[in-house]
C-alpha cells in the first residue's frame, strides 16, 4: 500500500460550506484506504499459503503430535471439542446425511440397533429406569393423556392410529405424485365443479337471511321499547317549581336573628378550662404543691 494514498485523492477544501460532508468524505476515505489494505493482506496470505501448503500442513502434524504424545486424554477432549463445534454449525447439513444414509438401507441400521440392544440390554433398562425415576411426574403426565385421548377415540368409533414404515422407492414415488397434483393448472371447468361441491345450498341462504331480519327486527323493537321507557320515566318524574320568593320582612327577621346569634355566641358564659386537680376534690390547692414556680415558692 503507498503512503501517498490521500495525495491520490481530491483534497478537501477547507472553504467547503458544508461541514458535515467533509467529515463523510473522509470517513469514506479513511474506510476505503483499511479495506483496501486489509484486501491486500488476505490476498497475500492466500498466496504466501499456496506456495508453503506443505510446509504448513506438515508444522500443524508436528504440533497435534507433540500435544498428542504430551497429553494424549487433553487431546482428545480438544478435538471431542472442536468435532462438536463443526457438527454444532453444520447441524441441518449432517442430519440430512444421516437421514439420506439411513433411507438408503434402514434395515441394516435396525439391525445395528438390535445387536446393540442385545450386548447392552441390562445397560438400556437401567438408563430407561433411571430417566424414568428421574422425569416420574411428567411420564405419568404423558400416559394419562394417552389414555384420555385413547378413550375419546374409542367413544367416537375411531380406528387406532397406525404409523407404517415406507421404502425409498414409495416415499419417491408419493412425492412425484404429489407434486404432480399439486403444480398442475386447472381448468375453468374443473374450477367451476370443485366451487359448486362446496357452495352453499340456496335454501340455507335462504333461511339465515330471514333468520338474520328476524334478529334485527327483534334488536330494533327492544331498543324503542327502553328508549319509550326512558321518554315515559322523564315525563313521570315531578317538575320543580318556581323558587319561593322572599319578602323584605322575612330578609330582615333573618338578619336580625342572625345578629341575635352572634352576640350570643360572644356574651354566652363559658366554663373555664378543667385543670388536672379538679378530677380529684381531696387533690391539694396547686398553691400549696412545693416548688411550683408561682405564687410565694416562685
Amino acid at each position: 500500500m503507498s503512503d501517498d494514498y490521500w495525495n491520490d485523492e481530491e483534497p478537501i477544501s477547507p472553504d467547503a460550506e458544508d461541514l458535515r460532508l467533509q467529515i463523510a468524505q473522509a470517513r469514506r476515505r479513511l474506510y476505503d484506504r483499511e479495506k483496501e489494505r486489509r484486501d491486500a493482506r488476505r490476498a497475500w496470505s492466500r498466496e504466501y499459503y499456496a506456495q508453503h501448503r506443505e510446509e504448513y500442513l506438515e508444522y500443524q502434524r508436528q504440533h497435534r503430535a507433540a500435544i498428542r504424545q504430551k497429553d494424549p486424554e487433553a487431546y482428545r477432549q480438544a478435538k471431542r471439542q472442536r468435532d462438536q463445534r463443526w457438527r454444532d454449525k453444520h447441524k441441518d447439513e449432517v442430519n440430512a446425511k444421516l437421514r439420506e444414509k439411513y433411507r438408503t438401507d434402514p434395515e441394516k441400521h435396525r439391525q445395528r440397533r438390535r445387536e446393540h440392544y442385545a450386548a447392552n440390554a441390562e445397560e438400556q433398562r437401567a438408563r430407561r429406569r433411571e430417566y424414568y425415576a428421574r422425569n416420574k411426574e411428567r411420564q405419568l403426565a404423558t400416559q394419562r393423556a394417552w389414555r384420555d385421548r385413547e378413550k375419546r377415540r374409542r367413544d367416537a368409533g375411531l380406528p387406532p392410529r397406525r404409523l407404517h414404515r415406507v421404502s425409498r422407492d414409495d416415499r419417491i414415488a408419493h412425492r412425484a405424485d404429489a407434486d404432480a397434483f399439486f403444480t398442475r393448472e386447472w381448468t375453468t371447468a374443473e374450477l367451476s365443479e370443485a366451487l359448486r361441491s362446496v357452495a352453499t345450498p340456496p335454501e340455507l341462504v335462504a333461511a339465515f337471511k330471514r333468520d338474520s331480519l328476524r334478529a334485527r327486527a327483534a334488536y330494533h323493537l327492544a331498543e324503542q321499547k327502553e328508549e319509550l321507557a326512558r321518554l315515559h320515566k322523564e315525563l313521570d318524574r315531578a317538575r320543580p317549581g318556581p323558587k319561593p320568593t322572599r319578602t323584605l320582612q322575612a330578609v330582615e327577621e333573618a338578619r336580625l336573628d342572625a345578629i341575635g346569634r352572634e352576640v350570643n355566641e360572644r356574651l354566652r358564659h363559658r366554663e373555664p378550662a378543667r385543670h388536672p386537680h379538679h378530677l380529684d376534690p381531696a387533690a391539694p390547692h396547686p398553691m400549696l404543691q412545693p416548688n411550683h414556680p408561682m405564687g410565694m415558692n416562685r
